[in-house]
């Protein structure tokens, strides 16, 4: 399964160039589908904003630094890892024996990094590999992530649902919507 499940990430080619990387935050918000680039996690389910992250790092190309094409919509933890990362110390070279990032808004980055049946991610490659420990996806909780982004959609169907049932049969639906609810606060209390 793709890391970004069923939602398509791509930029939009015609945008009104912006003097301030920080301008384009609605813009990518909706191109990356209100998820991180990197690791697909839901703005919705988190308590840590999410920030802008340079693809290649502003360190290694200022030029680049409020190019659209550059920027990735990242959750927290996922811009903290990748930081200033780049292995070849070289804007211009995005890889050093196959280690190195791909851009998560091509298409290139699902042949690297894949999502597990449980949510896990796991690199298919060996670039895939090395963006799985540099982002670290082995010890954060990026499983329990998925399969809480899964209960919202169903919780939000359940919701729905409830709308058009009596009050008896509201009973289990309405026990699942809290300990949904209690997921959600340990995970927003490990803030992750």
């Amino acid at each position: 399964m793709r890391v970004h499940g069923d939602k398509i990430i791509k930029r939009r080619s015609e945008i009104k160039k912006k003097s301030d990387y920080h301008d384009y935050l609605p813009e990518l918000r909706e191109d990356f589908q209100y998820m991180c680039g990197y690791c697909g996690k839901l703005e919705e389910i988190t308590r840590n904003a999410f920030e802008i992250d340079h693809f290649v790092p502003k360190k290694y190309d200022k030029s680049r630094k409020n190019d659209y094409s550059n920027l990735v919509y990242s959750c927290y933890v996922c811009n903290r890892k990748k930081s200033s990362k780049w292995p070849s110390g070289n804007a211009k070279i995005q890889f050093v024996n196959e280690n190195g990032f791909v851009d998560p808004a091509l298409r290139e980055y699902d042949k690297h990094l894949e999502r597990k049946s449980d949510g896990s991610i796991y690199g298919k490659t060996k670039t895939g590999k090395y963006m799985e420990e540099a982002f670290e996806f082995r010890w954060r909780p990026i499983r329990e992530i998925w399969q809480i982004m899964q209960l919202v959609k169903k919780k939000k169907l359940l919701r729905e649902k409830m709308q058009t049932l009596q009050s008896d049969e509201m009973k289990d639906y309405i026990a699942m919507d809290g300990l949904l609810e209690e997921l959600e606060k340990i995970m927003f209390e490990n803030k992750e």
